[in-house]
């Protein structure tokens, strides 16, 4: 039989001056058995009898039990009332240690109602209250109990390091860092059977390493305490927590399989629906339409029987988010959930937000009705006209589309109306998370009404929200919103708006400088979303300080047009818009990469003219009015994986006529000339490989060592002297303004997947940040030049070029020269040959030195193709 789910420790632990009375344990043993409404009236009658007696520390103790009961069937102004009149009592008594033990308990009542009610910064207070007294009268199940609720506050408030290190200090007797916590220690120190209490603990951090991403030792913990838990509904638990962790891992099978035994073993109705919700968000990835309609309506009607509280207004808004989730996502006209069923959702759980005073409920509530409705009124339109400005491939489907009575200005007006609602009561709140996504909601609801600058201010407002939400989400990788799907679309979304749609003179200065400032941040929010961390901060810089001489060329790929701003020193900024579609210009820049990198004959030449038709020639003419001789692109998207300087206009490639450098941002760049720091290098590299499968000898890295050390002040590290354990005592000791890495390496969207190969390991972006940060740890002689000579971007990763900008800036280097694929190691000694003898002998900047390298080798007739030269980029300051 299934009942619903209390709290069951809550009485272990506590120290008692007298026996409580057969009635009051009576009280306690049919609110375990889940006769909450026979515990109330046994608990009533009891407090009623204690204030007869004038016992006001019985009736104080009864009064905290009947808080807690109330909580269960939903009554929250009586639980709220009893808590306080429970405490009121107690505090107003002589601190005795029994009367000190109930005080505490009362307090940790509080906290778990506070917890369950939304309210996590006063249950953490509660708690360490509750924590406070318990040291008082030296008693350690109640100290671990209310250090393992405290934990639980901080991971509700997202302070998971917070949270993570009080578990582990409060679990084990020995010194251990939550951070490093190992898959080993864990093993060691789950060997022995623990107390439930301590289980529990155990289980509360293993969902605390799930969101910090720590997946490994995080699921090692919970088979650990799966092997030790004899309870049904502990097992169900533990099984829903592996399939949350499998499936953050993407290993979707296993999580389905994990909810099922979830399913199957729970007993309480707060478990089975979380699994059952959980169940059904796996379905509707997987299109498993049959088994999608069958679960949701059992899922409905197991939210029916479950008491009132916070638990089941949050299962009703999930059911009706996922609902709608299955209208957008179906593919099967004749498997479609109801529009009208969705609404009835959305509008129990507002009616029972109400009742609870559980604002955040009423928010999502609210605010979910009005994404219903703008839903509905995109499908209305889709239906209804051909309107180039919506995306009618992604619309909703409904099985009762036909029953919607209302206009389509009225459906428009109502979800801004609901919308509004919703946004007003999470500003008042200030809850960032909600407040971005209503503020976006509604910046689409007011475009599709045609209030245009309306629109622009929700949007701006949205973008605002998502870099104050910025730290809190680096924080939590499990609930990290997916970049492309929650965060990007803002942007550009706002940048269609700001842009025009095709190429007129009144655009406003106003709105092109706000863009600018847009692409830059959504260039930072891209780095910053690499690492899963804030490490890219940004500051404006005026190009024409920087180089008077360099155009920034802002490249924009929106889904129906390319928009291509451009900033020349002291003028005013300018824009070109190209009716060429996100899909069509993939396809250009995807051939254009792939026939340089096969070496075809000529094929490359076609697209690469099509690239420079749409990237260059609409502003030939400014550029030579304005004497420019570097471009430096801040690109977008595909534009990032391929070669620019091979752009082709017909008769040359655009580096024959200027220096082409790359940058993440302008605003990240740090002005400085190579040339006045000095040349002195670094110069790590394999010639030979050592036990690494796969990977082939760079046999030319010996010439490219002789011949960069017989030109510029150096220091070696080759093949075996090349580790970690060398780099960090060698970049410790001295400092190199150039630090040169020739051996093999990859470019991710992954981080984790961003790595040079080292003699006997692979050091990864974030160990080579550490590294060359001891180079400079206070940040005055910055490295100025990272060279990468034999790395390649990831195979089939079409953003994998956001790990050689992430390479670029986490490390600390004010630039970086790489390659985009694994170039001939012969040729990539020729070329760097030369580009130290540019820099040693010339004097030239970084941009003109790599310039005059590239037109050396496509001189040569050996090396004239740019398979050999175009590869690689500077990303970076060019000086």
């Amino acid at each position: 039989m299934l009942t619903f789910c209390r709290p069951y420790l809550l009485w272990q632990g506590i120290v008692h001056a007298v026996t409580p009375s057969v009635a009051e344990q009576q009280g306690r043993e049919l609110y375990q058995q889940g006769e909450i409404d026979q515990a109330i009236a046994t608990w009533l009658s009891i407090a009623q009898q204690y204030e007869q007696q004038g016992d006001i520390v019985g009736q104080g103790r009864v009064l905290s039990y009947l808080a807690l009961a109330y909580s269960q069937l939903g009554q929250w102004d009586k639980a709220n009332t009893s808590i306080a009149q429970s405490l009121d009592l107690l505090q107003s008594q002589e601190k005795s240690r029994e009367i000190l033990s109930i005080l505490a308990e009362a307090l940790n009542i509080e906290g778990t109602l506070l917890l369950a009610q939304g309210n996590s910064l006063s249950a953490l207070s509660s708690w360490e209250k509750s924590t406070e007294i318990y040291q008082q009268i030296d008693n350690k199940t109640g100290i671990l109990r209310t250090e393992i609720n405290q934990a639980r506050a901080l991971q509700n408030l997202g302070i998971y390091n917070q949270a993570c290190q009080r578990l582990v200090e409060n679990l084990v007797d020995e010194q251990v860092n939550c951070q490093s916590l190992t898959f080993e220690e864990v093993n060691t120190l789950l060997s022995n059977d623990l107390s439930p209490l301590k289980q529990a603990g155990w289980l509360s951090l293993a969902q605390i390493l799930r969101q910090k991403g720590n997946f490994v030792v995080g699921e090692e913990i919970l088979k650990q305490i799966l092997s030790q838990v004899s309870s049904s509904e502990k097992k169900a638990s533990i099984f829903l927590d592996l399939g949350r962790n499998l499936e953050r891992q993407s290993f979707l099978e296993e999580a389905k399989s994990n909810y099922q035994k979830a399913i199957i073993t729970a007993n309480n109705f707060d478990t089975l629906i979380q699994a059952q919700l959980s169940q059904l968000n796996l379905l509707i990835l997987q299109k498993s339409w049959p088994e999608v309609e069958q679960l949701s309506t059992q899922i409905e009607q197991n939210l029916s029987q479950l008491k009132l509280n916070t638990t089941k207004v949050d299962g009703q808004i999930y059911l009706g988010s996922l609902l709608l989730k299955w209208s957008q996502l179906s593919d099967n006209s004749n498997l479609l959930p109801s529009w009208i069923k969705i609404e009835q959702i959305f509008k129990q759980a507002q009616a029972n937000s109400q009742i609870l005073n559980y604002e955040k409920g009423l928010i999502y509530g609210v605010g979910n009705q009005g994404k219903l409705y703008e839903s509905l009124a995109i499908s209305k339109l889709c239906k209804t006209k051909n309107n180039s400005s919506v995306n009618c491939s992604k619309t909703n489907q409904f099985s009762d589309i036909n029953q919607v009575q209302l206009s389509l200005r009225d459906l428009q007006n109502k979800a801004k109306q609901l919308t509004e609602q919703a946004l007003s009561k999470s500003q008042a709140l200030q809850i960032p998370s909600t407040t971005y996504s209503l503020q976006w909601q509604l910046g689409r609801i007011l475009n599709s009404l045609g209030n245009e600058q309306e629109a622009i201010t929700a949007y701006l407002e949205a973008v605002r929200y998502l870099k104050i939400l910025a730290v809190d989400l680096s924080r939590n990788r499990e609930s990290q919103f997916s970049f492309q799907e929650k965060v990007e679309p803002v942007y550009r979304e706002l940048l269609s708006l700001l842009l025009p749609q095709n190429n007129r003179e009144d655009v406003s200065q106003k709105n092109l400088k706000e863009a600018r400032k847009q692409i830059e941040a959504l260039q930072v929010a891209e780095l910053n979303n690499f690492f899963q961390d804030i490490c890219v901060e940004s500051q404006p810089i005026d190009i024409s300080t920087v180089d008077p001489n360099a155009a920034i060329i802002y490249p924009l790929i929106l889904s129906d047009r390319l928009a291509i701003l451009i900033d020349l020193p002291n003028q005013p900024l300018q824009v070109r818009i190209t009716q060429v579609s996100q899909k069509e210009l993939e396809k250009i820049a995807k051939q254009f990469r792939y026939n340089i990198v096969i070496r075809s004959q000529r094929e490359f030449f076609k697209d690469g003219k099509k690239l420079y038709d749409w990237l260059i020639e609409p502003f030939i003419e400014q550029l030579q009015q304005a004497g420019i001789k570097t471009l430096v692109f801040v690109p977008d998207g595909i534009l990032r994986n391929i070669p620019l300087d091979a752009l082709y206009d017909g008769q040359k490639y655009l580096i024959e006529n200027y220096k082409v450098a790359l940058t993440s941002s302008l605003t990240l760049l740090s002005p400085q000339s190579l040339q006045e720091q000095g040349l002195k290098t670094l110069f790590s590299g394999l010639t030979e490989t050592y036990q690494k499968d796969g990977l082939i000898p760079l046999f030319y890295v010996k010439q490219e060592l002789k011949a960069i050390t017989s030109q510029v002040p150096n220091m070696v590290l080759i093949n075996e002297e090349f580790t970690l354990e060398n780099l960090q005592s060698t970049l410790k000791n001295k400092s190199f303004p150039i630090v040169h890495f020739a051996t093999h390496g990859q470019f991710s969207s992954q981080f984790e997947e961003t790595f040079l190969v080292a003699w006997n390991s692979s050091i990864n972006v974030l160990e080579l940040e550490k590294l060359l940060k001891e180079n400079d740890p206070r940040g005055i002689n910055p490295i100025e030049l990272l060279i990468l000579s034999a790395c390649e971007t990831a195979a089939g990763d079409n953003r994998a070029a956001l790990g050689l900008a992430g390479f670029a800036v986490r490390a600390g280097a004010r630039s970086t020269l790489a390659t985009l694929w694994s170039v001939n190691d012969q040729a990539s000694a020729v070329i760097m040959e030369e580009f130290y003898k540019q820099l040693s002998t010339n004097k030239l900047s970084k941009a003109e030195a790599l310039r005059q390298a590239q037109l050396t080798m496509l001189a040569d007739r050996w090396y004239k193709h740019p398979f050999y030269w175009s590869a690689y980029t500077l990303v970076g300051n060019w000086l």
